[in-house]
This record gives structure tokens, sequence and C-alpha cells, in this order.
């Protein structure tokens, strides 16, 4: 009988929670592992569009709230967990999290002490320990325009005096506020984040009490350089709107808000005035228009308290965006996802391979359609429940019961009381030591409660000897499982003090895993000795935690709170349910809880090892050319053709009427680009290539990336020579001939072959960019290496990623002038570098191994596409023309990538060198286009390969630089239309498919006239050209030259024929 890997993995204690039905508040804080995207969509799509909206450049009247009503069980905070991950991970806007239970009276002071917290977690843990207060910072100190470089490093030194630090930071705090985008701010929050880019903790610590609100000493205030406390009642309001103004001014993100579980305001005393001051907070907060509060409720209760509420107030909850109802049930396909999704990674963490045939294994496929009508908590209470049987009997899971064996919560558990008590608690204000011994004391402490809220036999033990706590983990019945040295590591970098701390944590802790703590940011400049050392400390077994302010001040709160509440019956319980202290980030580090979980629970069981039972090609689309017997062109030539002036109109045909007048498009109204959408054989290429076509004789150069070979044209002899009946027509297109520079590129060619276009793995000037966009490009880097590799984005492909783009960005750093090798970093990560080991946080370095392995296998297969020998891709080198008073036509051929991985990859790191080319090249006037032809395929409506938030960044970013990108797809029901407000030109053609047509209509209700009904009707060439809600009917001119698909082989030998034009 064979033993399958599977079933051990299963009934092992690893992964003890991939079937936890609830959602907790601490863990808003981390990425999830198991969400399925297809769950709440119609949720997730309208927060998306309101984050995009708060992110784009155009002007808004005022912020939005978000209402999601929905029965207990549904998944309301599973989704705020989701909309905050997204947020931080894309780098658009700032989360904070609350749960609305407070009985407190001033509710703008308790939304910005949740804030404080929330910003003081890690902004998104897959990017390092970097919290969001010093994302906040950074992106203030690095993008305001008016810090010089010099002082920046001034500001991030962490030695400098009071008076140094006042000299620096004031005059800085003068040239920011004086600024048009920084109306609004108060300039004392301006100082106080830049006071925390030193890394000082004594003066971190008073800038947070004035950040919360809470009053400042003499001395606090003569720190902060004479800076007065905000501690009336209207200050916190005034505050939370400092930080949306300042996170709109510094990043252009949203400000989001997030208040869960309103209900429970019911239960109090005066719910409906509670509720009213609640909403009154809110209301006036989203009058910014960054601002976006979300707010979730249970259904029935909303309709309770509502009528509590002004007519103005309801309309801001329920009108643009109108409230949200969740679906609680589950469909069979939603069950088969949750399990397959929780399942897989559970398998990958044990390192056995998943059979995709039976991806519910232990479970039958059969489960999923009798799961199907429960929530997503019956249904993860049951797996739960049958595992537990599965460890415990070693045999298959039970399926003859699938009831749920819940009530579905409508009977709160007896500790909830409790649960709403902390919460109101923690509202209070508990402001941590300033002494490092008192704080060495009140960790151990808070360690000694920690077994207390963990169980299973499990119990800390701490000593304090001088400037060193002493923890022992004893697991019952085993002996001390292990032993730990910790030391508050609090002096300066520079000068060497705080690497002698290091060492000698190290030197005392002898046998014990020494464990450094530091209230403030450790020093991750890779640049920097010190960084180098922390990563080899780390590398060495040591562990390293920052202990934020939120931190110290639960651990705080927790004793007072068991003081008044201790000795109820059902503290216990809710002490092991709520574990208040063993969430919070650095105690999770301090004591590597995550493996500890797993421990604990081998140890607490006593049963023996289970014994387990007996065990295409894709179709190529057609061409996009137009038949034989297409009409002929509507032809406006002059007799003797002669070229525009540059900043003319664009003719583009003829409007559909009686007397046909012309229609043109201004020149500049490219800038905010244009698409192209309509079935096969409808002309939008044509279309297309004709609007390129006059662009080029107006002297715009012109990039086009052709797939199907057919856009080579241009480069083949034959085209231009094709014969017409029409001398005006053979005029102007000898005029375009005459005046443009063609040239063929063919990556991934290899030898002698075409023209190849090698690719660096990051766009040049990475390491110049500031922290937060450097760490963002270099995580488009990895989604894009990632993709290449078949990694997917979610489970330990998204943490491999993550490890990937986070040494992309510490080697950008390092090495600012040579562009970064694919064999660097290999060698790199399969080292574990320290710097690395430094940077990736809380991740494993674990990783690093597969990563290496699966890179070099990359490097092996297709490393002819990061041939440095070869011709680099350069957007500036494709844009210029090597022929003076000629136009460049740079046409870019895919077709030898092969596959779509590969064309996703190039395409991907392209997008990423436009993106550059933008930074590096502002303009307000058109300087040129870039035409995508089946666009779908790299920003699809569903899916999310690595070129999609390249392009979206693109979209947005390239109006800036005066560079017009033009989509154009076949497929209109495959292209994602949430882009649409970067895009004002909209030509549609034919579209007969109902679900092409259901996809438009949200961009098409922009329109002032219905035209959904007549597309289907179009003839070739005939178009709805949409700009700013205006619809003309358009018959299109034709092109010049015809794009006909051109043979590869001819392809590469146009390529390497224009290597020496």
């Amino acid at each position: 009988m064979t033993t399958d890997p599977r079933f051990d993995a299963f009934c092992s204690h690893q992964g003890l929670d991939v079937f936890h039905a609830v959602t907790h508040q601490h863990q808003i804080w981390q990425p999830d592992l198991y969400d399925v995207d297809t769950i709440h969509p119609e949720a997730r799509l309208a927060y998306e569009q309101l984050l995009n909206r708060a992110d784009s450049s155009a002007a808004s009247d005022s912020g939005r709230i978000l209402l999601l009503l929905g029965e207990s069980g549904a998944g309301k905070t599973h989704l705020m967990r989701f909309f905050r991950n997204q947020t931080h991970e894309q780098q658009k806007g700032f989360f904070s999290y609350m749960q609305m239970t407070s009985a407190v009276s001033n509710y703008a002071r308790y939304v910005l002490r949740n804030t404080i917290d929330s910003f003081d977690k890690p902004y998104y843990e897959p990017f390092g320990p970097k919290t969001g207060l010093i994302e906040f910072s950074n992106a203030l100190a690095e993008s305001s325009g008016v810090v010089t470089p010099n002082e920046l490093a001034l500001l991030k030194e962490d030695d400098l005096s009071q008076e140094e630090l006042i000299d620096l930071i004031y005059p800085i705090a003068d040239r920011v506020i004086a600024l048009s985008q920084f109306n609004g701010v108060d300039i004392d929050v301006i100082r106080a984040l830049l006071y925390l880019q030193p890394g000082q903790p004594a003066i971190s610590a008073k800038v947070l009490k004035l950040l919360r609100c809470e009053s400042l000493t003499p001395y606090d205030s003569k720190v902060l350089g004479g800076v007065v406390g905000r501690d009336h009642d209207d200050d916190p309001l005034r505050m939370l709107r400092s930080f949306a103004f300042l996170i709109q001014a510094v990043t252009g993100g949203a400000f989001v808000v997030c208040l869960d579980q309103l209900e429970d305001i019911h239960s109090m005393d005066e719910a409906g005035q509670r509720f009213r001051r609640a909403v009154q907070t809110i209301v006036t907060l989203a009058e910014i228009p960054n601002v976006i509060v979300v707010l979730s409720c249970l259904e029935s209760f909303y309709d309770l308290l509502k009528q509590h509420l002004p007519k103005s107030h309801l309309d801001r909850l329920e009108q643009d965006p109108t409230p949200i109802s969740l679906s609680a049930r589950r469909s069979e396909n939603e069950v088969r996802q949750i399990l397959s999704r929780r399942l897989q990674n559970l398998y990958e963490l044990a390192e056995v391979s998943v059979n995709s045939d039976e991806a519910l294994y232990p479970f039958p496929d059969s489960i999923a359609e009798k799961l199907a009508g429960q929530t997503t908590r019956d249904v993860l209470e049951w797996c739960r429940r049958q595992r537990e049987k599965s460890i415990t009997t070693g045999q298959l899971p039970d399926l003859d019961d699938t009831s749920s064996g819940s009530d579905n919560g409508s009977k709160p558990p007896e500790d909830y009381e409790l649960s709403q008590h902390w919460n109101d608690h923690l509202a209070g204000s508990f402001e941590p030591p300033d002494d490092d011994r008192d704080l060495l004391h009140l960790m151990g402490n808070s360690i000694q409660r920690c077994g207390q809220e963990l169980g299973n036999g499990c119990h800390f033990t701490t000593q304090i000897d001088e400037d060193y706590l002493t923890t022992d983990l004893h697991l019952e019945p085993n002996a001390t499982q292990e032993s730990l040295l910790l030391s508050l590591c609090q002096k300066h970098a520079r000068g060497g003090a705080l690497a002698r701390q290091i060492r000698e944590l190290q030197q005392n802790a002898g046998d014990r895993i020494p464990v450094a703590l530091r209230t403030t940011e450790f020093p991750n400049n890779p640049r920097t000795q010190i960084a180098q050392q922390i990563g080899t400390f780390l590398s060495q077994g040591g562990r390293r935690a920052q202990v934020a302010d939120s931190d110290w001040r639960t651990m705080l709160a927790i004793q007072s709170f068991e003081q008044q509440y201790g000795d109820r019956p059902e503290y216990p319980a809710w002490l092991q349910a709520e574990k208040p202290l063993s969430q919070l980030p650095s105690l999770q580090r301090i004591l590597d809880l995550a493996s500890l979980k797993n421990v604990a629970g081998s140890a607490s069981s006593s049963q023996p090892p289970p014994t387990p039972p007996a065990p295409q090609s894709p179709a190529i689309k057609p061409g996009d050319n137009a038949p034989e017997d297409t009409p002929k062109p509507i032809l406006n030539f002059e007799a003797e053709p002669t070229l525009p002036e540059p900043a003319s109109d664009i003719p583009l045909g003829q409007t559909r009427s009686a007397v046909p007048t012309p229609v043109d498009l201004p020149r500049e109204a490219l800038v905010r680009h244009a698409a192209f959408l309509g079935g096969s054989g409808s002309g939008k290429t044509t279309l297309a290539l004709t609007l390129i076509e006059q662009l080029l004789l107006r002297g715009v150069p012109a990039i086009l990336l052709d797939r199907k070979g057919d856009l080579c044209s241009y480069a083949n002899p034959e085209a231009w020579e094709q014969p017409t009946n029409n001398p005006r027509l053979m005029a102007y297109r000898q005029l375009l001939r005459d005046h443009i520079d063609i040239a063929v590129y063919t990556p991934g060619t290899l030898g002698n072959a075409g023209r190849p276009l090698s690719i660096a793995i990051t766009p040049p000037g990475l390491g110049e960019l500031p922290s937060a966009e450097r760490q963002q490009m270099a995580n488009y880097c990895a989604a894009a290496l990632g993709g290449i590799m078949g990694y997917k984005a979610a489970g330990l492909d998204k943490t491999r990623m993550a490890v990937l783009g986070q040494a992309i960005a510490v080697l950008s750093t390092l090495q600012t002038d040579n562009p970064l090798s694919i064999d660097r970093l290999i060698s790199f990560i399969a080292e574990q570098d320290p710097l690395l080991v430094n940077a990736i946080g809380v991740l494993d370095p674990k990783h690093c191994k597969k990563l290496a392995e699966d890179l070099q296998t990359l490097s092996l297969m297709a490393g002819h596409l990061f041939n440095p020998q070869c011709e680099q891709l350069s957007t500036e080198q494709l844009l210029a023309s090597s022929h003076p008073q000629k136009t460049r036509l740079s046409v870019i051929n895919l077709g030898s990538l092969g596959d779509n991985a590969s064309i996703l990859f190039w395409v991907s790191q392209f997008l990423l060198n436009l993106n550059r080319y933008a930074q590096r090249h502002p303009s307000g006037q058109l300087q040129a286009v870039v035409l995508f032809d089946e666009a779908d395929l790299y920003l699809p409506a569903q899916g999310k390969p690595s070129t999609k938030e390249p392009m979206e960044s693109l979209l947005k970013r390239a109006r800036s630089a005066g560079l017009g990108i033009l989509l154009a797809t076949q497929s209109p029901g495959d292209l994602d239309y949430r882009c649409r407000d970067q895009i004002s030109s909209w030509f549609v053609g034919k579209v007969k498919e109902n679900t092409a047509l259901n996809k438009l209509k949200p961009m098409l209700s922009e329109a002032k006239t219905d035209v959904t009904s007549k597309l289907a009707n179009q003839q070739v060439g005939e178009f709805f050209a949409i700009r700013a809600g205006e619809v003309t009917s358009l018959k299109a001119n034709l092109s010049l030259i015809r794009a006909e698909q051109v043979p590869l082989e001819m392809v590469q030998a146009l390529a390497a024929s224009s290597v020496n034009q």
C-alpha cells in the first residue's frame, strides 16, 4: 500500500490555519494567500474604480463612500483585507482600518488614533518591514521636488543634534508648504514627517504624540523645534484632513478610511446619536477628493440605524456609488476555488506536487456541489472539522455529513462583549515609557502574556539582566524548546555604535538566539556597512524586530484591561480567541510564532502518524485586412502633395451624412491616448494606420508593436509599389516614403537572423528613482520574470516574486550605472546575500533556492533575450531617426518570440522602458505615439498578466510626457475598460458579439448618443468616434499603405536590411 504524500501533508500540523474561517482584525495587514478574486466581483470592481478615480489626474468634486451590506459570514472583513493589500501592493495610497465598536464621543479622535496605528504597521509585508509612516515620510522627502540630494542625505543621518535638525527641517518645510499642491496641509505635519527620516527613537516617539493629537510636554515641544501640540477637540479632524491633502500632494494616491462592523453601535445606549456622529465625521472627511471611506454593516442593522441620519448624509452613503449587497452563499464553482486554493498552498508548504486533476484531494470532486449554497465561513468550518478528524483517525474525510453545524453567527459568542470593551479600551491614551530599561520590562511582561494566549501547553519565562532580556520557551510535556536573548539596539548607525550593540548582543547570546529590537526602522540602505552586518546577523540565525509605537501601546493597554476585566470567567477564552498580543507584528517576529504554531500543534497531539488509504496550438486570429471589395478610400488630396503643418489637425475621413463633411482630430488630443475597437475585418487597424501616417508626415515618430506581421508592410518595398489607378494616391505615398526612416526589429531571433532587440532585467536608471517608485518598478520587473517562469500571482509563487522584487530593488540601488545582468541576479539570490536577507523582512530566505534555480533555467532556455552583445532596447533609439529631415517609424515584430508567455515578458519590459522614457522626457506636447495592436493581450478584462499594471501606469504617466498610446483590438469584449478615464478618443467599428457589446456599455453610456444598437450593422471602415461624450458617425479614410501579412522569413530579412540604413 503506497503512501500518498498529499494525505500526509493534510494530516500534518503544518498550515493549521489553512481552513480558518474568520478574518480577524490583525490579519488585515497581512497578504491573503487564499483570496479568490471571483467572489464579490461587483464590490471589487467598485473599489478599484474608486481607487483609480482618486489616483487619476482628473479633477474631482469630493471623495466617495462605499457601503457594503451583507449578513454575517458574507465576507465583509475579508474584503477589507483585500482592499488594504490591493491599495498597498499597487502603491495607490494609504489604508486605515478600524472596527466601529467604540463608545467614544469624539469619533474624529478615534479615527485618527486608529489611522496612526494602521500607518504604523508594515506598509506591505512582501516589500519588507518598512511601515506606512516611513513610506509616507519617504514620499514627502523624496518626491516633493524641493529637497536637494544633499539635504536628503543629511536627513537620513541618525546622529544630528536637535539644533542641526531644526536648521535642516524648518527651511525645507517652508519651501514645501509654499508649493500650491500643499494647500490645506498643516506645516507642522510636514515638519513631523521629516523628523521621522533620521530614525532617532527619542524624536520619533514625540512625533507620534504630535500626529496622534496628544498633549506635548514643554520638553517634547522643544525637541521638535517649538511645535505646539494639537490636543483640542477639533484638532483630530484637521490632522486627518492634512493627511489626505498630503497623500494627494506627494503620491497622487488615495486616503482610505475603512470602518468595519458598524452594527455594533446598535447594541449601545443612544445608538442613533452615536451612529449619526460617526457618519458626520466620515461625511466631513469624505469631502476631500482623494478620500475613500469604506463602511461595512449587517444589512438588517443598517436598515434600523439609517433612520437616524439626515437626508444629506443618507444621500452621501447611498449615491455614487450605490450600496453593494454581498451574497453570503457560495456557488459550486466558488466552493471549488476556495478549497483548491487552500489545499494547493498546503501542499506547496509541504513541497508536495499538486495534481490539477484532483485539485480538491483528499475531498472528492463532488464535495463542491454538496457544499454549494453555504457561506464561506460554514464551508471552511466543515473542512476544518474534517481535517481534525483525519489528523486524529488517519482516515479520509467523512463526506456523509455536510451540514454546516453553525447558526451562522445569529448568536454572538459569550466573549463578544469583551471584544467590544477591548476595542473601546484601545481608544484610550497609553504613552510608552522613554527609558529603554522600562521598555524591556514591558516587553518581558508581554512575552509572558503571549504564552497565556497561545495555550497548548506553551508558556514563556523571562528574566532581565541589565540591558538584556532572556526568554525561554517551554512546550509541555517537553523541555525548553528554545532560548532567546533580546536587547534594544537604539544607538546611531553612524560611527559604528549600532554595529557594536549588535555585535555585543551576538557575543552575549552564546547558545541562545540573539534578537535585536528597535523602536524605529533598522538601517536598510544597501550601500552601508550596517545593512550588510544586519543581513549577516540574520543569516547566522539572529532575529530583528522593529517594535512600533502602536505595539508598545497595545502592550500597556492589555495590562490595565486585565485589571478591569481579568476576573470574568470568559476572559481566558477571549484571550486565546482575540490574541491581543501574539497578533502584534513585533512579537510574531521576536518569538517566530508562525513556526511555533506548527511545533505546538505537533506537541499537543499524542496520536500516532496516520495510515493513509490506498491511492492544441492556439488558433491564429484572422487578420484585420480589408476584403477585396472594400469601398474606395475617401480622399481629399491636393493636386501637388506637400507636407502638412506640424500642428495641424489630422484628417480621419468624412461624416456619414447626406452632406459629408471632413472629420479631423486635433493632434494634441492624442496626448490623452486613443483606442480602436472592432471585430475582425472592421477596418480598425487601417484607421489607426491612417492616423499614424498623418502624424509621421507632421514629424511625430511612431513605434508599432506587430504580432501578425502585417505592420511590417511599411518596410516591404512591394507594399509601396502596389499598383493603383489614382496618381494622387501614389504621390502622397511617395511623399510619406521620402520622409520616414523605417526600422524593423525582431526580438527573439538567434544568430544573424533578423534584428534582435535585447532587453535588460530592469529599465535604465532604476536605482535613481525615489524609493517607493523604485520598489514599484522592481516589482513590475519581478512580475515579468515570474510570468515567463510560469509563476502564479498567489501562494508561494507570489512570495518568491516578492523576494525577487526585493533582490532587483537592492541590486538596482547598488548598480546605478551598469545594467543588471541575469547572472548577477541569480548569484545574489542563490548566495542569500546578507543585503537581500535584510531586505526581505519576515519572508523566509529558504525561498531563494528554488527561485535561483528557476532563474537559472530561464537563463539557459531564454538567455538570448538578455544578450548584452545584441542591440539593446532603448525608447530613445527607437524614436530617433538616423537620417536628417526624416521621421522614425520603428516596427517591432513579436513573431520570433514564440508563445504568449515570452511575448508578455518582452512587452512588459518594453512598457517599463516606455515608463522610464516618460519620466525622463516630460512634455506638454505630443512627442511620439506607440501602437499596441491586439491590446487585449496586454490589458485584458480578466486575469493579470505582467503587462497589465505597467500598461495602466504608462497610460497615466505618458500624458505628461507627450507620449500618445494607441490601443487596437479585434476582441473588444476582452479589453479592460476600467482604463477608460485615461483614454479620450474612442473609435468603435463593427461589433456583433453580445458579450463585447455588454462590456462596451459602461464606456458607451458616457456618450450623449446611444450607439450600442447600431454597432452590429456598421460596414467596413465605418466607425463612431467618441470624444468628451460627443459622437460622430465616421467613414474612415484608407491608409496609404495596405497592411498585409508579411511571412516571418521576409520580416527577418527586412529587419536585417534595416540595420545599416
